[in-house]
């Protein structure tokens, strides 16, 4: 460990001389000119990695779970270009699996004018992460939240109710058959809100702070998302497929409606012009990682991840100027799939398609 920087961490109080639950801190050293790589011995204990593990430096990479990995090699890139030093909050797995939070600082070194050596450092920072900052946060955000979705919710009761009292006032025998079928869709778009809406104001009132699992059927689920979205179907002619090789999920019911929800609606917001929105969702099991993957993929406008792969997820972040982006939809997603557990990753090309893949928590594979 260098001496120096951990004197300084103490004399910043990030550690008291003291404390005995010092947070783990490793260095790596990548040699340009050799292409060779040194790590500390802390390397291996914080990637769980066997101690006769051959260094390499893209091992450290990879560890990172998206949207981090991308933030990582951007950093790390800008370092070979310019020298510019990096200092990051990042999620990794282990060898075994295991989810972390590790601080990522390092530097380049130039010696006239050329690039010889990249150092790094890993600080685990897993249990300060998550017993302080990441705690109070999480307070502040749920009594926020908390207070949004009760005023939400009062409101969007309001309108519903109000389109539903209106659907009743058409006359039927005044409308012919095409009109008749619109309204039909209205009546059955504005079912599935009130119905949403209603399971959303049980969730808020209710004192568990945990929201319950219930079996559900992929084909039903799905089937009862499209029914809301028939409107937004047939106006774009979308394609969709599934094949769920893995039928069921313990899954909060809700969670997995607005997940399929707001996949689909993007795929059919964020279409090509000119071109059929084709979806294909399918599930499946990894006995690698033992656990359930839900896969949707689609052929729309897709999405820079070299210039938006650490925003992807973010609350009220854009990549585009269509009507009705908000910045919304895939933090929901991300936010329910990681509430229980999970994870979800992307794989994006510009006018080529999208897939996400929604890694389950082990244990929710309804067929086990």
């Amino acid at each position: 460990m260098n001496l120096n920087f951990h004197n300084g961490l103490i004399n910043a109080g990030m550690l008291s001389a003291d404390n005995i639950n010092q947070p783990r801190l490793a260095h790596w050293e990548h040699d340009v000119i050799s292409n060779g790589d040194k790590w500390s011995d802390a390397i291996f204990d914080i990637l769980e990695l066997p101690v006769d593990t051959e260094p390499d430096h893209n091992i450290i990479f990879n560890a990172h779970r998206e949207p981090y990995l991308g933030m990582m090699k951007a950093a790390v890139a800008k370092a070979y270009e310019s020298g510019t030093p990096w200092d990051l909050e990042l999620e990794l797995l282990t060898v075994n699996r295991h989810a972390i939070w590790v601080r990522s600082y390092g530097s380049a070194v130039i010696e006239n004018n050329v690039l010889v050596k990249v150092k790094g450092y890993l600080m685990d920072i897993d249990a300060y992460r998550s017993d302080s900052a990441s705690h109070t946060l999480l307070k502040q955000q749920h009594k926020q939240l908390s207070s949004f979705t009760h005023i939400l919710t009062h409101n969007l009761r309001n309108y519903a109710y109000n389109i539903s009292m209106l659907t009743e006032l058409v006359e039927r025998d005044q409308l012919d058959a095409y009109n008749s079928s619109i309204l039909d869709k209205i009546v059955s778009v504005s079912g599935s809100l009130t119905e949403t809406i209603e399971q959303m104001s049980e969730i808020i009132k209710a004192k568990e702070d945990v929201i319950e699992s219930e079996m559900l059927n992929f084909d039903e689920e799905t089937q009862r998302v499209l029914d809301a979205l028939v409107a937004e179907i047939e106006l774009h002619n979308a394609s969709i497929e599934t094949d769920f090789v893995v039928p069921d999920i313990l899954f909060p019911k809700l969670y997995l409606k607005s997940i399929l929800m707001n996949l689909i609606s993007n795929s059919i917001k964020y279409r090509k012009e000119n071109e059929r929105p084709e979806i294909l969702i399918s599930t499946y099991f990894d006995d690698d990682k033992s656990c359930l993957i839900l896969e949707y993929q689609d052929n729309g406008i897709g999405i820079d991840l070299e210039r938006h792969g650490d925003k992807i997820f973010g609350l009220f972040k854009t990549f585009t100027s269509r009507p009705g982006s908000n910045g919304v939809g895939l933090f929901l997603v991300k936010t329910q799939v990681e509430s229980q557990g999970g994870y979800i990753v992307v794989e994006s090309k510009p006018d080529i398609g999208t897939i996400f893949r929604i890694f389950f928590k082990p244990g929710m594979n309804g067929s086990e």
